[in-house]
């Protein structure tokens, strides 16, 4: 029996987005949100956030797909809220026997070089992807990527699953669409540039310096509403520009339209500064991330159960929100992996989340024969600055514990050393199906991978549908609590910052996220 799937979201979640308009002060009238206003045409958009590389299929860090993905796209979409809608994609069929997915492609997608969008393109494609790190779970569960014919492509599974959509859903995977003549040219070297579909084609892309990316003149869009990475897309600006973050001066950069849109890791703490300044728009997505404590499960005295659980006995949650966020108004306090507003939000686990207690610590340190040896605590202060905080809560407890502070690249060439680290302070963002959660992959460092784990996957990855998927999602978050191969703390707000002069930005979950229908008003 095959049962189709309509060019409709597959999985719905709902979330609240805010956006900010600031007071002009005592007597004063700040004047409307930019972002509500009508689109303009023109100009060149500045973005403070520039990937390390612009091949998204090498990497697993969704911050290093932002430039792909205002300028390629993928079989299927994500929305605001990560539900997952048909993107490069027209249909599909899904046969729940045999795990045989026949993907009909939409007719006439122009590629950024020349020609259209065809079957080959797309096996090219995905073929490369499940070879990747970034497709690694695609690739496990799939047996085959075949052209029916030019408008069609097969994905054979090796056994039925119901999740590839959501494996294929961008900006949360990396399973962006290029050109088969790009891939065959770049052979297995890093891609350098990338040949697309989008609003958008790349110009250029020098690392540590700029990625410039200029209207598409020929883009076919979708015709649905425009719903973060999904429906209908327009290319306002003529060019759009990404730059490093200066986060010392990004603020003033806004301000003065250096800069149009800082995307990433401007403090929540100074909302009420940004509210209050005419020049800014502060944008407020609920429920967009989360702070993740990791163990390295593979050795070291975090091998330990009794140890793991003393860890989370002495962490302080709210004292750490306080830090990171300057108060708990964009918190929410929850033991799930998803926020409440999503359909894969979960309370199995909460009761031993809820019944830590500090003085049980010490009582497990010495159950475990912990001798003082110092825990290694890796983090990047520029991002994770609660190292300092949670050294203090583990001390307080009986730790003993010596800080590793380090920059970006360090952080991620030192976390896949797993005799250089004990546990790293990391964050995780919204996602649309457990499955996409990337620190659940027995590769992602940590490397927990316990049989018990191993049996709910495989089921998980098994269900047809979401009614099968949800009661296994449940049993698998409560192991998570019970075997702790990390420590999730509160769903936090995340926040973007744009100078008011931008128009069309809407709040969306996730990290990655293309700046199409965005554009510079007249000021």
């Amino acid at each position: 029996m095959k049962n189709r799937k309509p060019a409709i979201a597959l999985t719905a979640l709902a979330t609240t987005a805010v956006i900010l308009t600031g007071c002009a002060g005592a007597g004063g009238t700040a004047p409307a949100a930019s972002n509500s206003g009508e689109p303009t045409e023109g100009g060149e958009l500045i973005v403070a956030s520039l990937p390390a590389m612009i091949d998204p299929y090498v990497t697993t860090s969704r911050s290093n797909w932002m430039v792909a993905a205002s300028v390629c796209e993928g079989l299927f979409a994500n929305g605001a809220n990560m539900e997952v809608h048909n993107g490069l994609a027209e249909d599909y069929t899904y046969d729940a026997e045999t795990g045989e997915y026949l993907i009909t492609l939409r007719d006439g997608v122009a590629i950024h070089s020349g020609g259209t969008l065809t079957s080959a393109d797309v096996v090219a494609s995905l073929q490369r992807y499940a070879e990747s790190d970034a497709g690694e779970l695609f690739g496990e569960l799939v047996s085959e990527v075949s052209a029916v014919d030019d408008a069609t492509v097969r994905i054979a599974t090796v056994s039925p699953t119901g999740a590839i959509p959501a494996l294929l859903a961008v900006p949360d995977t990396g399973a962006y669409i290029l050109s088969a003549a790009s891939l065959e040219a770049a052979g297995d070297a890093e891609l350098e540039t990338l040949d697309c579909t989008g609003p958008y084609q790349l110009d250029s892309f020098t690392v540590d310096d700029s990625a410039v990316v200029s209207r598409f003149d020929g883009y076919v869009s979708r015709e649905e509403e425009p719903d973060g990475g999904a429906g209908a897309k327009v290319a306002h600006a003529d060019t759009i520009r990404f730059v490093p973050l200066n986060e010392d001066n990004v603020i003033n950069q806004l301000r003065t339209q250096q800069v149009n849109i800082a995307p990433q890791f401007v403090s929540m703490d100074q909302l009420a500064v940004y509210e209050s300044d005419p020049a800014l728009t502060p944008i407020v997505s609920p429920g967009s991330g989360f702070s993740l404590i990791q163990f390295n499960m593979q050795e070291g005295p975090f091998t330990d159960l009794r140890m793991r659980q003393a860890l989370m006995n002495a962490v302080d949650p709210e004292a750490i929100t306080l830090q990171q966020m300057g108060s708990t108004d964009y918190v929410e306090s929850t033991s799930s992996m998803f926020p409440s507003d999503s359909v894969w939000y979960s309370e199995a686990g909460s009761e031993i989340w809820e019944a830590r207690d500090p003085a049980q610590s010490q009582a497990l340190l010495d159950e475990a024969g912990y001798d003082g040896t110092p825990i290694r605590l890796l983090y990047r202060p520029s991002s994770d600055n609660y190292g300092p905080l949670l050294q203090q809560q583990l001390e307080a407890a009986g730790f003993t514990v010596e800080l590793l502070a380090v920059d970006k690249a360090t952080f991620g060439d030192t976390r896949t050393d797993p005799g250089a680290w004990d546990i790293f302070l990391a964050g995780g963002t919204a996602y649309s199906d457990p499955l996409t959660v990337v620190f659940l992959n027995d590769s992602f460092p940590g490397w927990w991978a316990t049989d018990a784990k191993h049996d709910l996957v495989a089921e998980l990855t098994a269900g047809a549908d979401f009614d099968e998927r949800k009661p296994v999602w449940d049993e698998l978050q409560r192991l998570i609590w019970e075997e702790l191969p990390f420590i999730k703390l509160d769903h936090e707000s995340r926040l973007i910052v744009t100078s008011s002069n931008v128009t069309g930005l809407e709040p969306a979950q996730g990290t990655a996220r293309g700046f199409y229908n965005v554009s510079l008003s007249e000021q």
